[in-house]
């Protein structure tokens, strides 16, 4: 008869998996590297059936890939994830930031003029992590601006995916002074009600972002990634 599994309070489970989500998302742990459970469990000082666990949900999200016999390794990133996630986001991010035009508070806009400001050191991952972090709080007001409560989850399933990516672009070239550009033009069109406008700056913007980020990674330097 089959043994139950063991109990893992959830605690020690999750403790490993939101550090790891962290460093992935954040690429501290970069795309294509190896992760050993014994090595992580020593890393947390915990056993491995935590770990085990914490990367089997890591691998439900995709993050992760598991191989029989070798172990683990952060899911690489591919050029055809990018252009399939930002061709994705511009339809849902366009309509939404389209509806927060109608939608938005006076405050969520004050909010969002804040957000606008934040710029960052490529040399400090702290630096970066901020910069990252308050993108993603500007793109989530619009979101959640939007009143529509399924296409706001979906906007940040997308930005999830795209994490990574975002933490890719902030590292490899300076993307403050063109990113609080393009913010500041959607604060604008947000606080004159203008739909359409809202629409075509956002989705200028992300095609800028793709752009950007292409053209980088596709520098010789840059074919140690797993792009």
């Amino acid at each position: 008869m089959p043994t139950k599994p063991s109990r893992v309070p959830d605690s020690m489970t999750g403790k490993v998996y939101a550090a790891l989500r962290r460093d992935i998302l954040s690429c501290q742990i970069g795309p294509g590297q190896d992760l050993s459970e014994g090595e992580l469990a020593t890393r947390f000082k915990m056993s491995k059936t935590p770990v085990r666990e914490a990367l089997s949900k890591l691998r439900s999200e995709g993050l992760i890939r598991s191989f029989p016999r070798r172990g683990y390794q952060v899911a690489p990133v591919t050029f055809q994830d990018m252009n399939e996630l930002f061709e994705v986001r511009n339809m849902l991010e366009g309509r939404a930031t389209e509806l927060a035009s109608q939608n938005i508070s006076d405050d969520g806009v004050r909010q969002l003029s804040n957000l606008a400001d934040v710029m960052y050191d490529p040399s400090e991952p702290l630096s970066i992590r901020r910069f990252v972090q308050a993108n993603r709080d500007f793109h989530e007001i619009i979101a959640s601006s939007c009143g529509n409560v399924r296409l706001q989850s979906m906007v940040m399933q997308v930005l999830d995916e795209l994490q990574r990516f975002f933490h890719l672009g902030a590292q490899l070239r300076d993307i403050g002074t063109e990113t609080n550009d393009y913010h500041h033009q959607i604060v604008a069109a947000l606080k004159a009600r203008d739909a359409a406008l809202s629409r075509n700056v956002m989705i200028a913007h992300n095609d800028a972002s793709r752009q950007g980020l292409m053209a980088a990674l596709t520098q010789p330097s840059r074919s140690m990634l797993h792009i």
